[in-house]
């Protein structure tokens, strides 16, 4: 019984996916929303994107948060058990490539982050530089973004070298 779902369910799936195979809608497009794993600023957990516009984006990231604390091995901080929420407004730039089935391009905005713990809190700025491969195909997005990070609360600090990337199914 268990070969025989094993079989049918990857053969569901490609019927399933044919006619997105055939006519597939951009990734970057208004109204689009896109669900997974990814990392903000100062946070890293279920990650989200919604498409305002073909060329704007806000993005946000749920999760653990980042940040001076207990465990901080640095003047950018260090992991810790707290709560993490992030935002960005993100300006879709014109593709470096572009085919039916994957684009590369590339987007840029500000940023945002607050983390909590059970004894302090704390807040970032960031800016944030990204690398998108979009398989429309699929259709998911893999992100990888450059992110340079200001610590404003408890302490100022600046993090020059910080990195965060996504990958998001796209609805």
């Amino acid at each position: 019984m268990s070969r025989t779902r094993a079989l049918i369910l990857p053969l569901a799936l490609l019927a399933l996916s044919g006619p997105a195979l055939a006519d597939p809608e951009p990734v970057r497009r208004q109204g689009n929303f896109a669900l997974g794993l990814g990392g903000g600023t100062s946070t890293a957990g279920l990650s989200a994107k919604y498409f305002l516009r073909d060329s704007l984006a806000l993005q946000g990231v749920l999760g653990a948060g980042y940040g001076t604390g207990r465990w901080a091995d640095g003047p950018g901080g260090g992991w810790d058990s707290g709560l993490g929420v992030g935002a960005d407004l993100l300006f879709e730039m014109p593709a470096f490539h572009e085919a039916p089935e994957v684009e590369l391009a590339w987007s840029v905005g500000p940023g945002v982050g607050l983390w909590l713990t059970d004894d302090w809190a704390a807040v970032a700025a960031s800016g944030v530089a990204g690398f998108e491969v979009n398989v429309s195909a699929v259709p998911i997005d893999l992100v990888i973004e450059y992110r340079p990070r200001l610590l404003l609360v408890p302490d100022v600090a600046f993090d020059f070298v910080n990195f965060s990337g996504h990958i998001r199914y796209v609805f």
